[in-house]
Formats: structure tokens, sequence, C-alpha cells
């Protein structure tokens, strides 16, 4: 008895220097954001906040319940000097504490791309709270209009733009996503320069209503547009979807994505053929002649031939062949015309500095001054290997096949 009662002295004791959950804070008492974007009017930020009403997101509410239908989300905006300022600004209209462990994106108008993210990357940086997985986006217009738009398929729209981004990365690797952590290692390299994928608005005036989402047809929808090319850290001009795949395919970025090729050699203005690449890798040679860099790109890839409208004889070793130099040529044409483009901003986008950095250490001491002109005088070799695999359940096309039908 004297034992059990020494004991359970001891384990009180024990007990004494815990806190226990002294700082806890109850979900209740949190204002979960899934997206938020940042604009400028005159010298203020006006930062912006997609906010999940967890009641509209349970069963039986929402955009898939029955009855009377809540928005998931709400929407509203804080000014302040600075960012951070701004965000504290939060606490004289909203009744609970902002929580961004889960916001997956941050928008950013092109005002605010011109001026700079240098001030957003190292607010990011230096706070624990913020997260560096959150996905970059610019629009051409005001940031906070993307975060008021509802999604037809998934109930919160932050969530609905993230899965845009991983779908359109992994199937098609025109516009592929930037995270926070991504676009900063860009800045920092030796190019200092990256990219961020565009964001808008395409049809009517938007879906901000829940009415509007009971209907079959979309007025209006979200999609990825052209990609914002970062200088430093201010944005310094666009490319197109096509010129975005070609620097993919030099940066070694592309997963997947579909071909569209000609199967006649001599006809480049029509396309009647598609390619499903499923596997693609680029190796970049530098090397050095007459005072200038020569950069021999080697790609190989295959897949798969998904749709021909030609009379060909598939069946033929010697046929595929020739559709894949029609291919090859595609892809070279492509590579040519991201570069012109790439040259023309003047903006190492991809990574050329860091190769270069990398195989010639001791020249890259006096070339780092003066990149941005030797960089433009880089010359391409572009040497293209595509292999077709499969080309589909039948060896001939639809045209053959119904002629033999008539014979």
């Amino acid at each position: 008895m004297k034992k059990a009662f020494v004991l359970s002295c001891l384990l009180i004791w024990l007990c004494v220097p815990l806190s226990g959950c002294w700082n806890r804070t109850e979900l209740n008492e949190l204002s979960i954001t899934s997206a938020t974007s940042m604009d400028i009017e005159g010298d203020d930020w006006i930062v912006s906040y997609q906010v999940i009403i967890p009641s509209a997101i349970s069963s039986g509410t929402g955009i898939t319940g029955s009855g009377s239908s809540q928005s998931p989300i709400t929407v509203f905006s804080t000014r302040g000097r600075t960012i951070r300022d701004a965000v504290n600004q939060s606490t004289t209209e909203t009744p609970r504490q902002l929580f961004f462990a889960h916001n997956n994106i941050l928008i950013l108008s092109e005002e605010v791309a011109r001026r700079g993210v240098s001030q957003i990357l190292d607010l990011h940086y230096r706070n624990p709270d913020a997260r560096e997985t959150v996905s970059m986006l610019i629009t051409k217009g005001k940031a906070r209009t993307i975060l008021e738009q509802l999604s037809h398929v998934e109930k919160i729209p932050g969530q609905s733009m993230r899965q845009i981004i991983f779908n359109e990365t992994r199937n098609s690797s025109m516009v592929p996503g930037v995270m926070m952590y991504e676009l900063a290692l860009s800045l920092t390299s030796d190019a200092k320069s990256g990219v961020i994928p565009e964001i808008l608005l395409s049809g009517g005036l938007g879906e901000t209503s829940m009415e509007s989402l009971k209907k079959t047809t979309y007025n209006s929808k979200i999609r990825l547009g052209d990609l914002a090319v970062m200088k430093e850290d201010k944005l310094a001009g666009w490319i197109t979807q096509e010129q975005g795949l070609g620097v993919s395919f030099l940066r070694d970025k592309v997963k997947s994505t579909i071909l569209s090729f000609n199967c006649k050699p001599m006809d480049h203005q029509s396309y009647n053929s598609s390619f499903r690449l499923l596997s693609s890798s680029t190796k970049l040679r530098p090397t050095k002649e007459n005072g200038h860099f020569i950069m021999d790109i080697d790609i190989k890839g295959d897949g798969h031939l998904l749709e021909s409208d030609c009379n060909l004889d598939l069946s033929d070793p010697e046929v595929v062949h020739q559709l894949e130099m029609q291919l090859q040529k595609e892809v070279t044409l492509m590579i040519k015309t991201s570069w012109q483009a790439v040259r023309k901003l003047r903006v190492d986008i991809l990574g050329f500095a860091d190769i270069i950095h990398r195989t010639y250490p001791k020249e890259w001491k006096t070339l780092k001054d003066r990149w941005e002109s030797e960089f433009v005088q880089i010359e391409l070799k572009p040497h293209v290997k595509i292999s077709i695999d499969r080309v589909g359940l039948s060896n001939k096309s639809f045209r053959n096949l119904n002629k033999d039908d008539k014979d």
C-alpha cells in the first residue's frame, strides 16, 4: 500500500511541469484559405483570400448537394502598405484567424509582376506559416476576379485550379506548373530568370453565383493561357503555349504531350495526324567556337500514333520511318521558333547560363557580367530522334479500308 502511494505521488509530481495544450487553436476558430491573390493600387497592396465555408462543403449542401445551396467559398480583400500589413488588417473584419497551411494557389496581377516579386518571395521564406509549395499564377487583369469564380467540377475553386495545373503538366507540358520554391531557385540561379503560367477568365463575366452552376453550359471558365517570362524578379514579356512547349523540350520538362503533324513531307500547311509522346529526354552539350557558344541539343522520345488521315500502309517499316521523320521536323521547327521568341526577349529562361557555368567554370567569371549579350549569340543545333512504338489497332488508314470494301 505504501509503495502504491509513493508511486502515485511520483506520477502526480511528474505531471506538474507539463503545460498541456496551452496554445491550441480549435478548427472552428480558423478561416481555412484555399487560394490568395495580390493586386496593387497606388502604393498599397491588395491581398484577397478565398476562404472555405466548412458547412457548405459537407454532405447535403454546396454545389453537388440538394436543397438550398450555399457557396462553398467566400472572397474578401484587405489593404495595407506592405503585404503583411494587409494580411493583418483581416483581423478587423473576420471573426476567425486566417489559416494558410492549405493555401494551394497564389495569383499575381500583371501590375504586381512588373513591379517585382522579391517582396513576395521574402515574405514566404521569412515566415513559417507560409507554404513554399504554393502554385504561382499570373493574370493580366485584377487577380481577385479569378478567386471569385466558382467551379463546376470541384467544390473548392482553389483546388480546381491546382488540379488544372497538375493535369496540364502531366498531359500537355505547354504551360508547366511552377511552385514558389521553383521560382525562387530559378531567379537565384546563374540565369536569374524563370516562367510563371498565366491564368485567365474566358467567355462571359464569370460564374460567381450558385444559380449559374445549375446550368449545363458554361458562360465562362477559368483556363491556363500563355507563359509569363520573369527577368530577375520582374515581368519581362510573354510567350505563347506553343513556344512554351518548345521551351519545355529544351529544359527537359516534357512528361507527355500531343504532337500534331502532316504525314506528307512536302505539305507544311495543314495537319492530319496526331502522336502521343509518352517519354522524352533532352541533353544539352555546350561547345565554344570562334569566341561564341554552340549548344548541341539531343532530344529523344517515343510514343504512339493516335490519328492519321493518310493513305498509308503502316505495316511497312519504311512508311513508319517517314512519319518519324515528319515528327522530328515538327519538333525541330518548334524548338527553333521558341528559341527565336526567347532570344528576342533576351531572357535566359532555358537555363543555358547554369550549364555553361558547370562546363566552363573559369570562363564564367568573365561571362556572367555580359551574359545577356552572349546569350543571344548562342547557336542552337537540335538533334531530334522520335520513335513510333505503336501505330494502333489497324495498320491501314480508314480511307484504304473503305476502298477495299468497295472493291
